[in-house]
């Protein structure tokens, strides 16, 4: 950012400061896709204002309570306490209305969620722009997310047991969002 004061042309994570990294999910309205943005430093995801709601049909209720130090990615205030329908705290901005959940908010919404996400659920891959289910997404050591066609003419690159458990996460993530 310059010193001129103006928000940011990228997004950079709540948490970690890393440069978000924009992804495609199937929203609930058939062939409708939403953009949320994703850390692949520390594993958080952002949602701007209604994308929440339109790719889970979940709410989220602000309290008035600042969080830590984590500040909004597109307002740069600081970020909100916030609850996730099903009791989950989360973070949100008062301004925009965008929502952050870290890594350890993701574990927590999909221990329930299904082990494998239905055929119906797809994605729109990395590396060759097509919509593929996401039972055949694959995460990359660079932070992509590929369809196995692809990860596999690339080769499989060796990934850290932590960048393992991060992809983990998002995946069963990626099927809680989903789930009716």
């Amino acid at each position: 950012m310059d010193e001129t004061n103006q928000l940011p042309t990228y997004l950079e994570c709540p948490q970690c400061n890393t440069k978000l990294r924009p992804f495609m999910v199937q929203s609930q309205k058939p062939n409708i896709d939403v953009e949320l943005d994703r850390c692949h430093g520390c594993g958080g995801v952002w949602f701007d204002r209604g994308e929440l709601e339109s790719s889970t049909g979940r709410k989220v209720e602000m309290s008035a309570t600042p969080v830590r130090d984590r500040y909004c990615p597109r307002c740069l205030i600081p970020l909100l306490g916030a609850e996730l329908t099903g009791n989950v705290a989360v973070e949100a901005c008062r301004s925009c209305k965008g929502v952050y959940l870290d890594s350890r908010d993701m574990l927590i919404v999909t221990r329930k969620a299904p082990a494998k996400p239905p055929e119906t659920v797809t994605f729109k891959c990395d590396a060759c722009g097509q919509r593929k289910p996401f039972a055949h997404a694959q995460s990359t050591g660079q932070g992509l997310t590929e369809c196995s066609d692809c990860y596999a003419k690339e080769g499989s690159p060796q990934l850290t047991k932590e960048q393992q458990e991060r992809a983990s996460v998002f995946s069963a993530f990626i099927s809680w969002l989903r789930r009716d």
